[in-house]
């Protein structure tokens, strides 16, 4: 009786991370889907000049200065040599052939879903930005989404690997935090809208969702 009671009990708390999982993924897509075509195809634009004018208040040198520097660990130049890090971490020292090459999956397809969505969109970015040679489309944020991605994806390897429970959640919550930090820079430096790095969180939650949905069935049928 008790293994039956054990049993229901684990069944029911899946079914209920189940439907957490699926509600968050479908909030995210219907946000994105709405940013994506009431913001950015409809031009309504009211968000975008609230949050600008807000963050006007705070504006300030040594605050600048520190949104350049966080906002480089959103960037090619950070997440490419920490992804390549990662990738070799575990194929070198863990001897993990499987999870190096579902890091370099995610890595490789989100940098296509990316770039295909900024030139679906072309949406342009901001006039005034706070600092020089920004290049490329605004919508959705690129080190929003890249961000987001790369850090979801080390809570997710966290998650799935024996730890500290204290510590997973510590790092958990710092990464999460300074996903956000990279994300906030973007608005802050006034080189992306709020609703590009809003979409770009919503994004990571739906596509890292599905890669992470599509390796792990993969990997079962290699099994």
């Amino acid at each position: 009786m008790e293994s039956v009671a054990g049993a229901s009990k684990k069944a029911k708390a899946i079914s209920l991370r189940f439907l957490i999982v699926a509600g968050i993924f479908l909030v995210a897509l219907l946000a994105f889907s709405f940013i994506a075509d009431e913001i950015v195809l409809e031009n309504e634009n009211l968000l975008d000049r609230k949050v600008f004018a807000e963050l006007g208040t705070i504006t300030n040198p040594s605050m600048t200065a520190a949104m350049v520097f966080i906002t480089f660990f959103g960037s090619s130049y950070f997440l490419f040599p920490a992804y390549i890090l990662l990738i070799f971490y575990f194929l070198l020292f863990k001897k993990n052939r499987k999870l190096s090459l579902d890091v370099a999956s995610v890595g490789i397809t989100s940098t296509i879903i990316l770039f295909s969505l900024k030139a679906i969109f072309h949406r342009h970015r901001p006039l005034d930005p706070l600092v020089k040679n920004v290049n490329g489309f605004s919508f959705p944020s690129g080190h929003s989404f890249s961000s987001f991605t790369f850090f979801g994806l080390l809570i997710y390897i966290l998650w799935n690997h024996e730890m500290n429970p204290v510590l997973r959640w510590v790092f958990t919550i710092v990464f999460l935090l300074f996903a956000a930090a990279i994300a906030f820079s973007r608005v802050y430096l006034h080189v992306h809208f709020a609703s590009d790095v809003i979409a770009g969180l919503c994004l990571c939650i739906v596509w890292l969702g599905i890669s992470l949905w599509a390796l792990k069935k993969f990997n079962r049928k290699l099994s």
